[in-house]
């Protein structure tokens, strides 16, 4: 197996003076601006078919220290939504607070699949 490359330059180390820096180490990668939104992904469990109009989310949870997270304007096609999702002892409630064209939003804590009021 082998090593990932090391992020260098390749440059000879002169004496008395600092490695010679790696021009893109401080340059904010492409990943990065996404980490946010995909961790929110996975502990909503959110999941969009937009052939079928509808958002699903998966046995959502949300960290101790967020009580609620808003999404406001999620366009799935031609319709959006505005939502809350709260966190609850043991479970997060999904909230639809408007819609705008036909969206279907479902929960699944289980097995079992409810629509969300």
């Amino acid at each position: 197996m082998t090593e990932p490359p090391v992020p260098g330059c390749g440059f000879e180390r002169v004496p008395g003076q600092a490695p010679t820096l790696y021009p893109l180490a401080c340059a904010p990668q492409a990943w990065s601006s996404g980490a946010a939104f995909l961790l929110i992904q996975a502990c909503l469990g959110i999941r969009v078919c937009a052939p079928e109009r509808r958002v699903q989310f998966s046995r959502p949870r949300l960290p101790r220290f967020l009580e609620a997270v808003r999404i406001d304007g999620l366009r799935v096609g031609s319709a959006k939504a505005d939502l809350l999702l709260t966190r609850r002892t043991g479970t997060v409630e999904v909230h639809v607070e408007r819609t705008e064209g036909d969206l279907a939003v479902e929960v699944s804590r289980s097995n079992a699949v409810e629509v969300a009021p």
